[in-house]
Formats: C-alpha cells, sequence, structure tokens
C-alpha cells in the first residue's frame, strides 16, 4: 500500500534513508528554495525521479497536511520486527512500549523524543493502537524515518519476553511507587511503558512491569499528558546512561 510523505524535510529524511523507505517518486510544485534543491539533489542521488505538479494536485495528495510543495509517494512503511531490532540494540537497549495510545500528534512527540534521547527502538500493537501516518511524520518532525518501530501481536507477551531476557520493565502511571529519578540501574537494558492518553496502562500490562514509576510534579498540575511523561522519563533514562557510561 502507497503511503504519502509531505514536506520538504520529511521526505529529505527518507530520501537519506534509502532502499529502507522505498521512495518511488518526489512530486513538487515549481519553485527553487534551498529545501526543494537538497530533495531533487538526494531524489537524483537515490534514483528516484521528480515530477513537477500544479499546487492543487499536491493538496489533493496531502489531504489537507502542510506540504510545502512537495509530496513523495513511497512503500508501506518499513516496521521492523522484534528480533530485528533486539539484535541491532545491541548489550544495553532503551525501548519504548505504547500501551493502547491512539492520538496521532502524542504519538509523533513521543517518537520525536525516542530518536533525540537515543532509544533502540518503539514498541506499539498491532490492534486498537496508533500507527504511522503523515500526520505522525509531520509531528515527530521526520524522526519517524529513522526510528525503529515495531509492531506487537500481544503486549504483554513482549513485555515478558524481554523481562526474562533481563530487561527493567517500568511502567509509567501519576500513582506510581517509585520516582523516576530514583529508579534502580538497568544493566541489561530497560523498557519504558507509556499508557493510553485516558486509562493509562491496562491492567495486566501494569501487572507485567517490574516497577511503577511516578514523575513528581507540584500539587499545582495534576497530571501529566503521554508524550510529556514520555519525553521525562527518556531524557532521565538517557542521563542514567551516560551516568552508568561514565561511571564504568
Amino acid at each position: 500500500m502507497k503511503r504519502i510523505l509531505t514536506g520538504p524535510r520529511f521526505v529529505a529524511e527518507a530520501l537519506r534513508s534509502g532502499a529502507r523507505q522505498q521512495v518511488h517518486v518526489v512530486y513538487v510544485h515549481e519553485g527553487d528554495s534551498e529545501s526543494l534543491r537538497e530533495v531533487r539533489m538526494l531524489a537524483e542521488k537515490g534514483k528516484v525521479r521528480v515530477e513537477e505538479r500544479p499546487r492543487a494536485v499536491l493538496d489533493d495528495l496531502a489531504k489537507g497536511v502542510k506540504h510545502q510543495g512537495v509530496v513523495a509517494i513511497t512503500g508501506d512503511y518499513p516496521y521492523v520486527d522484534m528480533a530485528e531490532l533486539q539484535a541491532q540494540a545491541g548489550p544495553c537497549p532503551l525501548f519504548v512500549a505504547l500501551d493502547s495510545l491512539t492520538d496521532p500528534h502524542n504519538f509523533g512527540a513521543i517518537v520525536r523524543s525516542a530518536v533525540a534521547f537515543g532509544a533502540h527502538g518503539i514498541l506499539i500493537p498491532k490492534h486498537n493502537s496508533v500507527s504511522v501516518t503523515p500526520v505522525v511524520v509531520r509531528v515527530s518532525a521526520g524522526a519517524t524515518e529513522r526510528a525503529r518501530i515495531v509492531r506487537v501481536t500481544n503486549l504483554q507477551r513482549t513485555l515478558m519476553s524481554l523481562r526474562d531476557d533481563g530487561l527493567q520493565i517500568v511502567g509509567l502511571d501519576g500513582d506510581g511507587d517509585t520516582s523516576i529519578y530514583a529508579l534502580p540501574e538497568a544493566p541489561q537494558g530497560r523498557v519504558l511503558v507509556i499508557g493510553s492518553e485516558g486509562e493509562g496502562m491496562r491492567r495486566m500490562v501494569r501487572e507485567r512491569c517490574d516497577l511503577v514509576a511516578h514523575i513528581p510534579i507540584t500539587g499545582e498540575a495534576e497530571s501529566l499528558n503521554a508524550s510529556v511523561a514520555a519525553g521525562i522519563a527518556l531524557a532521565e533514562a538517557r542521563r542514567q546512561q551516560l551516568a552508568a557510561g561514565s561511571a564504568g
């Protein structure tokens, strides 16, 4: 199934990734901006054809998503499988697991944070969950084109398997017993589990966690949304990784 990417920055990211993204064609509106020149250069390097089209055609392809004169047609989003992800992640991975998250804006923001803070992969359920869409690509500022995202059939089983492999499973919840800043070391890696926007983690997923952690906030704010909480937790996980590396 074809996938639509919109905007010069995001199309450029896909072209840089090469065969992984399978860009078939790039449509552009006439112009000679620096970003458009970069897209043309990357397309030429990757032997991807570039065709000029009227703005109305690009508007129709983008279906309301801002495109800035550039739209690309690609193949399906290149999700990876769990075995491939673990093999590429190395000895102390950091994963993010999203339990029934449905808001594409939250998903895009989490993907952006995950890439920014060096997470090795993102796990999402195949059913009743977000997937990579043009909105997610745009909100992530193109980070989807660099992220490794796995769609799992059963998130609970996947978490159990990762825990058996020695990874520390940490759920995020405002009622968690442990502060995110007081987590024990995770020498074999960690999975941060983020629940849905309204209900949080499902009971069975929560039970698969080794720890349920909260982010300390003042009494003036009742809670943080999923993407903000994920960004804070990822930043802290990255800080702990760097501190452990310095100590070693």
